[in-house]
C-alpha cells in the first residue's frame, strides 16, 4: 500500500524508459481470510493420572510406557504389611462380635426366676409390686456364623467346649468362599506372572491354581485354588504347568471362619457336622449343657458392636483391594512415575494414561497485540512441524484470562479443539503452528495490497488511463485486499 500525491502518480505514468516498468493487476473473485498467528504443542485431550489410594510400597508393575491397556487391567501391585495384620485382627474381632449377636438369639431353653439384689433380697417392680423375673438358660445352641464348608471338627459329645476352643482356636472350622490357597516364600530361580496357572500337588490329589499375589519382587507368592474340597493343612508341592518346581507349602483355607464356644459340655452335634459337609448360616452345629447363668447380654449393644466391626473390616478389605492398581480407562501408558521399592502415600501419582477415545487438543500462544481479535468458535488451520504433509483443523474453544509474562513478549493461551480425523502419526508433544481466522469472505473481489494508495484517509487505485479511483475496502492482509466497491471483476489497475 502506498501514499502518493496525484501529481506525482501522473508523472510516474508519463515516465520515460529510464523509470522502472509499472505493474498491473486485474480484479479477480476469490476467497480471502485475515488470520492471527500462534504456536504451541499438541497434547492428548485426556491424560488421567493413576494414583495410590493408600500408603504402601511399590512391589511390581506389569506394563511399560506405550503399552495399550483396557479399563480394569492390572497395572501395578503395592504392599502394606501392617494392613494384612489389621485385616487378620479385624476378621477375628468380627467373629467374636458375630458370635455375641448369635448368642443373644440362639438360646433354646429358658427358665425364669425372680431377680435378686446382690445381698440376696428379692426384687419387685416399684410401680406394680410384681416380682421382677430374670431369664436363665441351661443349654446353648452353637450355630454356623456364615455359609461354608466344614473343614475341621474339634469337638464331640462329652467334651468341654471351652477347653477345646482354647486348644484349637475353634470348635469347628469353616471355609466361607469355596477356595483354598498356598503361600510360598523365598522363591528363587523362577519368575511367575500375575494370574499364571500352576499345578498344586498333594499326597493323594492334584489340582490347578493361579497366582493372585506377587510380593518382595516375586520371591513371595500366593497361589489360589478355586475349590475347598481338598484336605486342610495338607503339604503340597507347587509346579509350573511345564513341570518346573516352584516351591513347597501348606494348603490352607482361603477365607476361614473359626466357630468359637464358651464354657459347657457338648451335649451333641448336628447330623451334618462333618468334614466336607456344607452348612448355611444359622444351621445348628452343636448343643451345649451350661450351668444356670443369667443372660445379661444386651442384644442392641451386640448388634452395634457387630456393625462397627463389619464396617471396619469392609474398609480394611477395600484398602487391601486398593493394593492392586488397575487402569481407570482404555488407553496407552504415558508415564510410570515410581520404581519398585518406592514408598508412596495415598494420592501419589504412580502412572498416567493417554485415554484412547478422548482425541487431541492443543494450546496456542498468541501475542497480546492480536488477542483482542480472537474469539471462541473461530476456525483454526494448523501445521505440524515434524509432519509437513499433515494439515489439521480446529476451532477456538476458550481464551485464558491471564497472559504469560515469563518473556519480554506477553502471550495468551488459546485452547483449540481439533476437528476431523487426526493422522495417527501425530503424537502428544509435537510442535504446531496455527492460523486463527478472525474474518473471512467468499467470492470477494480481490487485488494485491500493494495496488492500494492511501490519501487523506481514503483509499484509491490508479486505472490504466492514469486516473485515480476511490475504492471501499474490506478485509486486508499483507498480500491481498477485498474491494467492496469502486471496481468490478476484470478491471485493471496500475501500481
Amino acid at each position: 500500500m502506498k501514499k502518493k500525491w496525484t501529481a506525482l502518480l501522473t508523472a510516474a505514468c508519463l515516465c520515460t524508459a529510464g523509470c522502472a516498468a509499472a505493474q498491473t493487476a486485474r480484479v479477480t473473485a476469490g476467497s480471502i481470510a485475515r488470520t492471527v498467528y500462534g504456536a504451541g504443542e499438541i497434547q492428548p485431550a485426556s491424560q488421567p493420572g493413576v494414583y495410590a489410594q493408600i500408603d504402601a510400597e511399590v512391589v511390581e508393575w506389569y506394563v511399560s510406557v506405550g503399552d495399550a491397556v483396557q479399563a480394569g487391567d492390572v497395572l501395578m501391585t503395592l504392599e502394606n504389611d501392617e494392613l494384612a495384620e489389621t485385616v487378620a485382627q479385624l476378621e477375628y474381632e468380627i467373629q467374636l462380635a458375630q458370635e455375641d449377636v448369635l448368642d443373644t438369639e440362639t438360646h433354646t431353653q429358658y427358665k425364669y426366676k425372680q431377680a435378686t439384689y446382690e445381698d440376696g433380697r428379692l426384687r419387685y417392680d416399684v410401680n406394680t409390686g410384681e416380682p421382677l423375673m430374670e431369664k436363665y438358660s441351661d443349654e446353648i445352641t452353637i450355630r454356623a456364623p456364615s455359609d461354608g464348608r466344614v473343614m475341621a471338627v474339634y469337638i464331640e459329645p462329652g467334651d468341654d467346649a471351652l477347653a477345646e476352643y482354647r486348644e484349637h482356636g475353634s470348635v469347628v472350622m469353616l471355609s466361607t468362599d469355596g477356595r483354598m490357597k498356598v503361600e510360598l516364600d523365598g522363591i528363587e530361580g523362577i519368575e511367575l506372572a500375575y494370574d499364571q496357572q500352576v499345578r498344586v500337588i498333594g499326597a493323594d490329589f492334584e489340582t490347578t491354581g493361579h497366582v493372585v499375589s506377587l510380593a518382595r519382587r516375586g520371591t513371595q507368592v500366593v497361589i489360589q485354588v478355586n475349590s475347598d474340597e481338598y484336605p486342610m493343612d495338607a503339604p503340597v508341592t507347587v509346579e509350573t504347568i511345564e513341570g518346573e518346581t516352584v516351591g513347597e507349602g501348606i494348603l490352607e483355607i482361603n477365607k476361614p471362619m473359626a466357630v468359637s464356644a464358651y464354657g459347657g459340655t457338648v451335649k451333641g452335634l448336628a447330623w451334618n457336622v462333618e468334614v466336607g459337609q456344607y452348612l448355611e448360616r444359622y444351621d445348628v452345629i452343636a448343643r451345649i449343657d451350661w450351668d444356670e447363668t443369667p443372660l445379661y447380654y444386651d442384644n442392641d449393644k451386640a448388634l452395634r458392636e457387630f456393625a462397627k466391626a463389619k464396617t471396619a473390616l469392609e474398609q480394611a478389605r477395600e484398602d487391601q483391594e486398593a493394593l492392586t492398581i488397575v487402569a481407570p480407562c482404555d488407553g496407552r501408558i504415558a508415564s510410570i512415575d515410581v520404581e519398585a521399592g518406592d514408598s508412596v502415600s495415598a494420592g501419589t501419582q504412580v502412572m498416567s494414561i493417554v485415554e484412547t477415545d478422548a482425541g487431541m487438543q492443543l494450546i496456542l500462544q498468541v501475542d497480546e497485540l492480536d488477542i483482542p481479535l480472537v474469539q471462541a468458535g473461530q476456525a483454526v488451520t494448523l501445521s505440524v512441524d515434524a509432519l509437513p504433509d499433515v494439515a489439521l483443523t480446529g476451532t477456538v474453544e476458550k481464551i485464558a484470562p491471564l497472559g504469560n509474562t515469563q518473556t519480554s513478549v506477553t502471550t495468551y493461551d488459546v485452547y483449540v479443539t481439533l476437528t476431523g480425523e487426526v493422522d495417527s502419526r501425530v503424537l502428544g508433544g509435537m510442535n504446531v503452528t496455527g492460523e486463527i481466522v478472525i474474518e473471512s469472505a467468499q467470492n470477494a473481489l480481490l487485488l494485491p495490497s500493494e495496488a492500494l494508495i492511501l490519501e487523506d484517509g481514503a483509499w484509491y487505485v490508479q486505472t490504466q488511463d492514469g486516473a485515480m479511483r476511490a475504492v471501499e475496502v474490506g478485509i486486508m492482509t499483507d498480500a491481498q485486499v477485498q474491494i467492496v466497491s469502486g471496481l468490478s471483476e476484470g478491471d485493471t489497475v496500475v501500481y
